[in-house]
């Protein structure tokens, strides 16, 4: 079982189930309207009770990520407080319960809390006060699966990985809280400051987790390394999940001048900048399909869903308004009925699936695994 705050068990000891989403700012709506796809897939075969977190051992997130990844995976207050009630200040003859927010929330959640958390205009205290009114004082290592959150080190100049396997494992537990790792890891340079804080003894400053790995499957598949010793490509089964990246709107061909590709007033998001994010998960996705045996095996077991066609008004990261929060809805919910990109693509293969198709197959698999999970407990 892949946390001792789960309910239930996930893996059933042969296939090791993986689920990655990317940075990108307000685009992060955009996989928490695929999981939500997902998840109401797999309400359909095992029951309304069915959450996300129970059926993957790892989860892993980057920047708005890394929010999706905390809704997805810690208790949730019922519905329905007093209005002064939160998970800092429970409500009288009440308690939190061990389960998750359904999916279907997250999108509502971003439109609800998107300005505060996103627009750099705001203060960054209203950042904090809405990652602490849904995260509060939870630990990481209380997470209801395993959680990866992926941070960079501007003093050290590296890569940090928050990993509540590792959180739970320390003599004595870690008190690190969750909301640190997802703060750090959502600062994104030029939106917001850096996130400084002390825990465990150590001193953190931290900026964007997309600095160094916007895409956090191969760090994910990695973590499952270290939990379940196991480097066979065919146990796993990974879902990564983008927030979209620019189609062929932007002639880079003609950028010359240093000013050229540090500064673009149109699209918001640096030219250099954009083009190291996507190149650099497009590079992952590759060596991904490599890790699970390339060829046609691994689309059977890796399920890449990415938007490839955004152009630049919608790739803006930043801009969290109504509008434009339900013009991502559309473009995610567009994207369920398009055919599958990668690996398909990269193997040689015409597309001929679905991504909505594709994720109730999935589902289908992660629910017998599950399930053979659950038998293999009884018996013991």
């Amino acid at each position: 079982m892949a946390s001792t705050q789960g309910s239930s068990p996930r893996t059933n000891g042969k296939v090791i189930t993986i689920l990655s989403i990317d940075g990108g700012g307000v685009r992060g709506i955009i996989p928490a309207v695929i999981l939500y796809s997902l998840e109401a897939e797999l309400q359909r075969i095992d029951g309304p009770n069915a959450r996300i977190a129970d059926y993957f051992d790892v989860i892993a997130g980057t920047s708005t990520g890394s929010i999706v990844t905390a809704l997805l995976t810690t208790p949730y207050t019922p519905p329905n407080p007093p209005a002064n009630a939160s998970k800092t200040n429970p409500p009288p003859n009440a308690s939190i319960t061990n389960r998750p927010r359904e999916a279907k929330e997250i999108p509502e959640f971003y439109k609800k809390h998107g300005p505060a958390i996103f627009q750099k205009r705001k203060a960054p205290h209203n950042r904090y006060t809405t990652v602490d009114e849904e995260v509060g004082t939870i630990r990481l290592a209380d997470t209801l699966t395993d959680v990866l959150i992926p941070a960079y080190d501007i003093e050290h100049r590296k890569l940090v990985t928050f990993s509540s396997h590792q959180e739970r494992n320390k003599v004595p537990k870690s008190s690190l809280p969750l909301r640190q790792a997802v703060l750090g890891s959502a600062a994104a340079p030029t939106y917001f400051p850096r996130h400084h804080f002390q825990a465990d003894g150590k001193i953190y400053n931290l900026v964007d987790g997309g600095m160094a790995a916007n895409n956090p499957t191969l760090l994910a598949i990695r973590e499952a390394i270290n939990i379940f010793g196991s480097r066979d490509d065919n146990r796993y089964l990974v879902i990564s999940l983008g927030t979209g990246a620019e189609g062929d709107h932007h002639d880079f061909v003609n950028l010359g001048s240093p000013i050229d590709w540090i500064l673009d007033l149109k699209r918001g998001i640096p030219p250099l900048v954009s083009l190291l994010f996507e190149t650099s998960a497009d590079m992952v996705d590759t060596y991904t399909s490599i890790f699970l045996g390339g060829g046609q095996n691994s689309r059977h077991q890796f399920l890449r869903i990415q938007d490839y066609t955004l152009n630049p008004k919608q790739l803006k990261m930043d801009k969290a308004t109504e509008d434009n929060f339900n013009n991502l809805i559309n473009i995610a919910k567009q994207l369920l009925e398009k055919p599958v990109s990668f690996p398909s693509s990269w193997i040689g293969l015409e597309p001929t699936t679905t991504n909505r198709d594709a994720l109730g197959r999935f589902a289908n698999d992660l629910s017998k695994i599950r399930g053979d999970a659950a038998k293999k407990l009884s018996r013991r």
